[in-house]
């Protein structure tokens, strides 16, 4: 068995109890209900579901033998967190070279774009159309890739560049030309998987 790093351990810990409290918001898992379906073992998921209960994010029942807790139950802050994308994948990364790792990683290159257009060269109903803009680029990438509208998204793409002139444009927002070739990437990947 690989060895999984841990905050990838405590993201399949918070995700399994976020599917289970949407099933029964009373039930508890027990360490071998969380074990069930994931390459990793009792020795890894006793610090991490302590350290997410340490963070307010899961409750555990204690057993009688300490660490051990004998069930766990996620919290209303860990729901929140699981429920805000990008915060989740922010502080428990999800494991590289899955789907949710591209998106995860699209959707920080989206954020960082925001952050570049509040910076750039641009006065202020200039700015705001361009922070307008980017907001409509990240509620049509929340989609999962398969419902992307792609002419929305390249249209979108061409909007951003349009204040700009080409030798401006990469410097004032750096982070679009990654995000347009990570968005082709996907939408050839979906293709691929959809033929």
């Amino acid at each position: 068995m690989a060895k999984k790093h841990p905050k990838h351990i405590r993201r399949h810990i918070l995700k399994t109890l976020y599917e289970r409290y949407q099933r029964d918001p009373l039930d508890m898992l027990t360490p071998e209900d969380l074990l069930a379906d994931a390459d990793i073992d009792k020795e890894h998921l006793m610090p991490s579901a302590h350290y997410l209960s340490d963070r307010g994010l899961v409750e555990l029942m204690m057993a009688y033998r300490p660490p051990m807790f004998a069930a766990a139950r996620i919290t209303a802050d860990g729901i929140d967190l699981v429920e805000n994308e990008t915060e989740f994948n922010l502080r428990f990364p999800p494991d590289p070279g899955s789907e949710e790792e591209a998106t995860s990683r699209l959707a920080i290159l989206v954020e960082r774009l925001s952050e570049e257009a509040e910076f750039a060269p641009l006065d202020g109903e200039s700015r705001r159309c361009l922070l307008r803009d980017i907001q409509y680029l990240r509620d049509e990438l929340a989609r999962p890739p398969a419902r992307w509208r792609i002419e929305v998204i390249r249209a979108v793409l061409g909007w951003l560049a349009a204040p700009f002139s080409q030798a401006d444009l990469d410097d004032a927002l750096p982070s679009r030309r990654t995000v347009c070739d990570l968005v082709e990437q996907r939408l050839r990947e979906e293709e691929r998987n959809g033929s």
